[in-house]
């Protein structure tokens, strides 16, 4: 069994879709059997609490936001659907990968702003992102999804603070701090760390990095998007306890192509 990880996309509507479509085509080329997105798939620049009341918030809409994740996501499954045209003019079996989202920071701005101004409520959802009708099976944001042993999460939670595991080697932390296999987005960097229980099940815990615009580069990242990896990366051959034959990533550039 393979499964596709994805980081944090951030999808934004000041840059074009484009990459997308080469991440559809790749997925339809490789066929995992599961695509897991660790959420952050929607930026949505609009509810921002960081920059707003700057000049560079004017002109932001919530529903441009929308508009262009639906678009990411039509973009994304395009070749899919296109692959299955021809399987199904061969009668052959179509390939109907698992779709996993685990929400993100970024998606619980839709929360945090109707928690804060409740006249939002019923005005704003995160279903206004189309996320389910895309099939995606979403996980709350900070909650933990398991897929053949293996916790997913926008980020794992540390200390009495509740902080975002970090650190210069997130793998290691992870493995560390966790005692289980696991993936991460949200940090944007790429992190790999192995170890092997006194049983001898061996654990990893990995940083997926991200699979933001190449350009992307809002305010709040200038200083350190030097740092971030684009790409996706594959687990190959899963067993039932969560480890796999082969790690394979691949980077956006390479996907482009």
């Amino acid at each position: 069994m393979n499964l596709l990880v994805i980081g944090d996309p951030h999808v934004n509507p000041d840059y074009d879709n484009d990459r997308f479509t080469g991440l559809g085509e790749y997925i339809a080329q490789e066929k995992p059997e599961y695509v897991v997105c660790l959420g952050d798939m929607a930026d949505l620049p609009s509810l921002s609490s960081y920059d707003r009341g700057t000049k560079g918030f004017e002109g932001r809409r919530y529903s441009k936001d929308v508009a262009a994740v639906i678009d990411a996501q039509e973009k994304l499954f395009a070749p899919i659907k296109e692959l299955n045209r021809m399987l199904l003019k061969k009668k052959v079996k179509q390939y109907k990968p698992k779709l996993y989202m685990t929400l993100g920071n970024h998606e619980d701005r839709i929360t945090r702003a109707i928690n804060s101004s409740p006249e939002l409520d019923g005005a704003i959802s995160i279903d206004d992102l189309q996320y389910k009708k895309f099939g995606w099976k979403c996980t709350p944001f900070k909650d933990c999804l398991t897929i053949k042993g293996i916790s997913f999460s926008h980020y794992f939670t540390t200390g009495a603070m509740g902080r975002p595991i970090s650190g210069t080697n997130i793998g290691n932390s992870m493995m560390n701090k966790l005692h289980c296999s696991s993936v991460q987005g949200h940090s944007h960097l790429i992190s790999h760390q192995e170890s092997t229980k006194p049983d001898g099940q061996k654990i990893f815990g990995l940083s997926a990095g991200c699979y933001s615009h190449p350009q992307y580069s809002e305010n709040w990242c200038r200083d350190i998007e030097y740092q971030w990896w684009r790409g996706v990366i594959t687990l190959e051959g899963l067993d039932s306890e969560g480890y796999y034959d082969a790690i394979h990533s691949i980077t956006q550039r390479a996907i482009l192509r």
